[in-house]
């Protein structure tokens, strides 16, 4: 039977002890596999994937340490984080530092040992947070209903999407409305004047690129601008949020 080498450690590696990834690549279970979450999904990733998420996992894991974990126990409401998810992993949002951790906690022998990892996103780069429901049969045969938040984050290196387990569609929407009234799209009507004016801005903007490019005088300035305005009027204006997670990062980023 072949043997194969681990793309990252170099140990040699056989049908039990090894993990195949989609470039063809090999890593080892044993050592290297174990440094990834258990929810990243390895089968489609490339060794560039794995390498990028390991890298993700460390960076991340520091900043949940040292910057978000004593936030965890905070008495001031505005620094506290909010939890999210059942079962694991979890995900823990920090307002106060424009942040959200997803965190896996691990345990050397049934709960001795508590390890944990962290993988950190920008809140400000959060496109997408949708309700999965799935059916799946247990251990002993019976179909089940799952369900989970499936979140995107956008110029991510490593894992940037993953499914949120929660308890049932309600605990989504609770999730939903918490991110919906951070970036401000929430269809309510104390920010109903918010949400036309960036439909205003939104629409002027497109109409002004229109008639650049038809008299061919359309720049690249312009033509960001009106990126801006669209996604300010989809997604809401995260510029705050981008400003406090910049702050937040920039010890880890040097």
């Amino acid at each position: 039977m072949a043997k194969h080498t681990c793309a990252i450690c170099g140990i040699e590696v056989g049908l039990m002890s090894e993990q195949k990834l989609a470039d063809g690549n090999f890593i080892c279970r044993k050592v290297c596999s174990k440094k990834t979450f258990k929810n990243f999904d390895k089968v489609s990733a490339t060794l560039g994937d794995v390498t990028a998420h390991i890298e993700q996992i460390e960076k991340g894991t520091r900043i949940w340490n040292e910057l978000l974990l004593p936030l965890k126990k905070s008495k001031n409401k505005d620094e506290k984080l909010k939890m999210m998810g059942v079962g694991g992993p979890l995900l823990y949002a920090s307002p106060s530092t424009g942040l959200v951790a997803l965190v896996e906690t691990r345990y050397k022998f049934m709960v001795f040992g508590k390890s944990e990892l962290a993988c950190v996103y920008r809140i400000a780069d959060l496109m997408q947070y949708d309700f999965v429901e799935e059916t799946a049969k247990n251990s002993e045969g019976k179909e089940e209903k799952k369900q989970y938040c499936a979140m995107m984050f956008k110029d991510t290196a490593g894992m940037y999407g993953f499914r949120l387990a929660v308890s049932g569609r309600k605990e989504y929407e609770s999730i939903a409305k918490y991110f919906d009234t951070l970036f401000g799209i929430q269809k309510t009507l104390g920010n109903s004047f918010k949400n036309a004016k960036r439909q205003m801005d939104a629409i002027k903007s497109i109409t002004n690129t229109v008639k650049a490019a038809a008299a061919g005088t359309l720049d690249e300035a312009q033509a960001a601008e009106t990126i801006g305005s669209v996604d300010a009027y989809v997604h809401g204006d995260r510029t705050q949020w981008i400003e406090k997670a910049d702050a937040a990062l920039a010890p880890y980023n040097k």
